[in-house]
């Protein structure tokens, strides 16, 4: 049932969220860590919306992708395109690369946990 689906997707987005509050202010804080997590959240997000939706969606990490499949006019699309700078953290500080991933602010990171939970809660 899409019901059950979609709380199973905000389930893990709650999780998420749990996760950046612990790497921010837990007792041993990583910010990328927290940003990781603010990338997970988004991406779940979106992927709940799109199940309420009945919009099918393939196995990507890209939220700009995710996105892109909700119809022009769907209430959500313009606050979730605001979520799409997250894509990169899903990936960087997870894997050793020859790119140097700039490690967001706490400030910026509280910033972004806000965004998720404003659209988290019109849900």
């Amino acid at each position: 049932m899409a019901t059950e689906e979609i709380v199973g997707w905000l389930n893990v987005v709650d999780d998420d969220l749990k996760q950046v509050v612990n790497n921010l202010h837990g007792p041993m804080p990583s910010l990328s860590g927290a940003a990781y997590h603010c990338q997970q959240a988004a991406e779940k997000l979106v992927k709940a919306i799109l199940v309420k939706a009945s919009i099918a969606f393939p196995k990507t990490h890209d939220i700009a992708a995710l996105v892109g499949l909700l119809p022009d006019g769907h209430r959500l699309k313009k606050a979730l395109r605001g979520l799409e700078k997250l894509t990169p953290y899903g990936v960087a500080y997870r894997y050793p690369a020859e790119d140097e991933w700039e490690v967001p602010t706490a400030a910026a990171i509280e910033g972004w946990k806000a965004e998720i939970e404003t659209i988290r809660s019109t849900l």
